[in-house]
């Protein structure tokens, strides 16, 4: 076991060095199935790349614990980390708690589906906390498996402001082994109500993606995308790694 930590702990500082610590608004592709009574740590990291100062360097780091409760439901909490553009540094934004919810048994209909829900606490006094809101989607074919996420992030309480930010997450790979399985994702912020019918307002990615787990413990996820729109930057990567245990 220590050597799987020792492994991971060289794993992650070799991956941030490589990529400057990893892509703003970039997320987690959740699938809808849960795994009951595995114990999680996960990094979650994503940084953007652009020639504009006011779209380049934009960060997010996120530190996770999470729980299968059982066969259909999964609960977290993590810390969030972000950093725009003309930030100094990385400053902590909030306090979340999720929990994805499963429908179905894996495999008993055409499409597993599932329900992401999560409520995030502002760290700091001004700022609103937020709601969100995603339907899970997966379906494997042979050795390809396609999960969606659609959904909404909702700012509530006090300070909240606007309408629901719309998003659109896909992922697709193929898994040619445990440790290597390469794919592809799309990430779509297509934001409030009054930017919907313009695709140069919304922030679109796509790029190439790799999965796998390594020591049968450490999954791990990484993305390095393409702004394919006028408001997303040039260029967007993000980390994920997951320390994951039975008990």
């Amino acid at each position: 076991m220590m050597r799987a930590v020792l492994s991971i702990c060289l794993f992650t500082i070799l991956c941030l060095t490589i990529v400057n610590l990893p892509a703003f608004a970039l997320d987690e592709i959740y699938s809808p199935n849960v795994e009951p009574h595995e114990l999680a740590f996960e990094y979650n990291g994503s940084r953007t790349f652009d020639n504009q100062a006011a779209k380049n360097n934009a960060q997010t780091h996120e530190l996770v614990m999470e729980y299968g409760i059982n066969n259909h439901w999964e609960t977290e909490v993590s810390a969030g980390f972000d950093k725009d553009a003309v930030q100094n540094g990385a400053r902590i934004t909030g306090y979340e708690w999720g929990n994805r919810l499963q429908f179905f048994p894996q495999g008993e209909y055409w499409l597993d589906s599932g329900l992401l829900i999560a409520f995030t606490k502002a760290a700091h006094s001004g700022n609103s906390d937020t709601l969100e809101v995603k339907l899970l989607l997966q379906k494997d074919i042979g050795r390809f498996t396609s999960i969606a996420n659609i959904g909404f992030d909702q700012s509530v309480g006090p300070h909240a402001a606007g309408g629901p930010d719309n998003l659109f997450l896909w992922s697709t790979r193929y898994r040619q082994s445990e440790q290597f399985q390469p794919g592809f994702e799309i990430q779509s912020d297509l934001g409030q109500d009054g930017t919907l019918r313009y695709f140069s307002a919304q922030q679109h990615y796509i790029g190439p993606a790799l999965y796998g787990r390594l020591f049968g413990h450490i999954h791990y996820e990484t993305a390095y995308l393409f702004g394919v729109s006028s408001a997303a930057a040039q260029r967007a990567a993000r980390l994920q790694i997951e320390y994951e245990m039975h008990i």
